[in-house]
C-alpha cells in the first residue's frame, strides 16, 4: 500500500465501543465529533451498543438520528470489547480507523495529535501511550503502579514499544488473527500487527482525572493469563504466521444443519447461539427423529426424518436446502458470533470447497468434560490433528469432523453428499470425495470457531474414542489415501509397547531398565504435550473469580446474573455461573 498517498487522505472513522455508557456517552460523542469536524476531512463515528442493559442504547440512537456521520451497531447480547470493535471496523468504511473508549481516560482530541504523528512518521500504527515522555497524567498512584509494572512485562515478553489510530489494511490483516475480547485484546492486536511487520510509534497521552474502580486479583489474574497466551500462540503454537482472511462483507446464503434425535437442552442451545449469529443470509435447520409440525417455531425450521443416522439427516437437509453454503454442525456444540462470518471469506476462492474450524471445550463443562477435551488435544493422542481441538495455525486439510465443516453446496452435490453407510466416519469419505476426487481445497480456519461439549471420562468418552478407532482401523484398508496415516497407529502403539514391556520387565536387568527409561521417555513427552494442549484453557475468555461475567467490561455493581443470562444458556446439570466465549 503507498503510505504516503493514506497519509495525505485524512477521512478517518472512529469507532466507539459502548456498554452500559449512557451518563459519559453524550459527551464523549460530542467532544469527538467538535475534534474530527476541525480537520476538514470526511469522517464518521460509529458507535457500537455491545448489549447494554442501561439507556446506552436510546442515547446512540438519538446521536445517529442528529447527525449522518454517526451510525449505530447495537448487539443483544454482550460480546466483550475485542467484538465490539470487530463489528465496528466491518461497519467502517474510512481510510484510517481510530479506537476511542466511551468512557474515555484519553481525550477525544488527541486524534489530531495522532493524524500528525503518523505524518510525521508514516507509521501504520499510532498509539496514545501513558509511557511517551511528553505525557500528561493525572490519576492515583496504585494505577501507575500497575500500569509500569504491565509495561515492563509485555517488553520483557515482546519487544514492543488509549487512543489507537490505524490505517485499514492493518485491521483487515489483523483482526482475522485475534482471539482474546476481554483483558489483553488490545495488546494482542498490537502484537499481531507488530508479528506483520507493521510499523508502530508512540504519541504522549494527556489522561485527566477520573474515578477509578478497585483492580481486584481476578482482574490482574486475567490480564495475566491472557497476556501468557498470547506469548503461547505467538512463540509455540507460532499461531499468528497461518494465512487468513477478514470478512468482506459478502454474505452468500448459508443453510445451518443439525441432526438431533431430540429437542433437548443442548439442542436448544445450539440453536438460540445459531439465531444470534452476525450473520442475516442464513437459515437453521434442525432435523429431529419426531416433530410435533404444529408446535411453534422461531426462526428456524424443523424436519422430522424417523430413527435414521445422522449422514441420512444430514442429506435430507441438504436436498431441502437451496444455500450457496451447507453448515453443518453438531447438536451438542454452539458457534462463536461470528462463525459465519469469518468462515464465508474463506469462500471467495472458488478452488475452496470446504471449510473447517476447531471445535473449543467449553470453560463451564465439567471437569470429566474438560479432562476429555484435554486428552483430544495432546499430540500424544490426536497426533497432527489437534487442532481440532483448539485453536492452531491455519493450514490446507483434507479430512476434517462434521461437528464444524461447511461445505460449498455444488461441490457437496458433485460429492453425493454423505455417504448413509458409513457412521462414525462418513465425514473422512466426503472430504476424501472433495479433495482427491474433485481437487477442491480443504481449509482450516482457526478463527471460525464453535464450542463443543465433550463426553466426561471415562466410560462415556471411552466408548466414543473406541468407535471412532475401530472405524478408522477399517478405513485404513477401505480408504488409505487419509487414514493410513502413523499418526493415527502412535497412540496405540505407545499403549501397546506399555502393556508388553510391563509383562517382560519381571525378567530383570537390562530389561527392566530398558522398560523404565521408555517409561520414563513416555511420561516426558505427555508432559510436553500436555503443555501445548493447555491452550485449551488459555486461547478464549474466562469468567472472572468474583463471578462478574463482563466480556471485558467490568465495572462494580453489574448484575452478574442478568449479565451471565445475556452471554448464552447454561448447560443441563451444571452449576450457576457464566458461559464465557459466547
Amino acid at each position: 500500500m503507498d503510505h504516503s498517498a493514506a497519509s495525505d487522505n485524512k477521512d478517518i472513522s472512529v469507532i466507539i465501543p459502548a456498554f452500559n455508557a449512557a451518563a459519559a456517552l453524550p459527551a464523549v460523542l460530542e467532544s469527538t465529533y467538535e475534534a474530527l469536524e476541525g480537520l476538514g476531512s470526511d469522517f464518521e463515528i460509529v458507535v457500537v451498543d455491545d448489549g447494554s442493559t442501561d439507556e446506552t442504547l436510546a442515547v446512540a440512537e438519538r446521536a445517529s438520528a442528529s447527525s449522518p456521520r454517526i451510525k449505530l451497531i447495537s448487539s443483544k447480547s454482550v460480546r466483550g470489547k475485542g467484538g465490539a470493535l470487530k463489528r465496528g471496523f466491518e461497519a467502517s468504511s474510512r481510510n484510517l480507523v481510530c479506537f476511542l473508549d466511551s468512557d474515555p481516560d484519553l481525550r477525544p482530541s488527541q486524534v489530531v495529535d495522532l493524524l500528525a504523528r503518523m505524518d510525521e512518521t508514516g507509521a501504520d500504527i499510532v498509539i496514545a501511550s501513558k509511557r511517551h515522555p511528553d505525557a500528561i497524567l493525572d490519576y492515583p498512584w496504585y494505577r501507575k503502579l500497575y500500569s509500569t509494572l504491565y509495561y515492563f512485562m509485555v517488553l520483557l515478553m515482546f519487544r514492543l514499544p488509549g487512543i489507537k489510530l490505524f490505517r485499514r489494511d492493518v485491521l483487515v490483516n489483523t483482526f482475522p488473527r485475534l482471539v482474546i475480547k476481554r483483558f489483553a485484546f488490545d495488546l494482542e492486536m498490537l502484537v499481531v500487527a507488530h508479528k506483520l511487520g507493521h510499523k508502530i510509534v508512540e504519541a504522549p497521552a494527556r489522561l485527566g482525572r477520573r474515578r477509578f474502580g478497585w483492580v481486584g486479583w481476578s482482574d490482574i489474574q486475567g490480564i495475566i493469563v491472557d497476556t501468557m497466551a498470547i506469548f503461547f500462540r505467538l512463540y509455540v503454537l507460532r499461531y499468528y504466521d497461518g494465512f487468513f482472511r477478514s470478512s468482506t462483507g459478502r454474505q452468500p446464503s448459508v443453510s445451518i444443519i443439525i441432526p438431533a434425535k431430540v429437542l433437548d437442552a443442548q439442542v436448544q442451545e445450539c440453536v438460540d447461539h445459531c439465531r444470534d449469529l452476525d450473520y442475516q443470509n442464513r437459515e437453521i435447520v434442525l432435523i429431529l427423529d419426531e416433530w410435533d409440525p404444529s408446535s411453534a417455531l422461531d426462526g428456524y425450521v424443523v424436519m422430522r426424518s424417523g430413527s435414521v443416522g445422522p449422514s441420512i439427516k444430514r442429506n435430507m437437509a441438504s436436498d431441502a436446502s437451496s444455500a450457496e453454503i451447507l453448515a453443518f454442525i453438531d447438536s451438542d456444540a454452539w458457534p462463536e458470533p461470528d462463525w459465519l462470518r469469518d468462515a464465508v471469506s474463506y469462500f471467495d476462492d472458488p478452488e475452496v470447497g470446504a471449510v473447517g474450524g476447531p471445535a473449543v471445550t467449553p470453560i463451564a463443562d465439567s471437569r470429566r468434560q474438560k479432562a476429555s477435551g484435554l486428552l483430544y488435544s495432546a499430540s500424544m493422542v490426536s497426533g497432527r490433528t489437534t487442532y481440532r481441538y483448539a485453536r492452531h495455525k491455519a493450514r490446507e486439510i483434507d479430512d476434517f469432523p462434521s461437528c464444524n465443516l461447511m461445505i460449498r453446496r455444488s461441490d457437496f452435490e458433485k460429492a453425493s453428499g454423505y455417504p448413509e453407510e458409513f457412521w462414525p466416519g462418513e465425514d473422512t469419505v466426503l472430504c476424501l470425495r472433495i479433495t482427491h476426487d474433485l481437487g477442491k481445497k480443504m481449509l482450516y480456519a482457526p478463527n471460525a470457531a464453535i464450542y463443543h461439549h465433550r463426553r466426561p471420562l471415562l466410560v462415556p468418552h471411552a466408548k466414543q474414542v473406541f468407535s471412532y478407532a475401530r472405524q478408522r482401523g477399517y478405513f485404513v484398508r477401505k480408504f488409505p489415501q487419509t487414514s493410513r496415516r502413523l499418526q493415527y497407529f502412535v497412540p496405540s502403539l505407545f499403549v501397546l509397547l506399555l502393556v508388553v514391556g510391563f509383562g517382560v520387565s519381571f525378567l530383570g536387568g537390562p530389561v527392566l531398565y530398558a522398560y523404565l527409561s521408555f517409561l520414563g521417555l513416555y511420561l516426558a513427552l505427555a508432559f510436553l504435550s500436555s503443555i501445548k494442549s493447555t491452550d485449551l484453557r488459555l486461547n478464549r475468555d474466562r469468567c472472572s473469580a468474583a463471578g462478574r461475567c463482563h466480556g471485558g467490561w467490568a465495572h462494580p455493581g453489574d448484575d452478574a446474573v442478568k449479565l451471565c443470562a445475556r452471554l448464552g444458556p447454561l448447560h443441563v446439570g451444571q452449576k450457576a455461573g457464566c458461559v464465557c466465549g459466547a
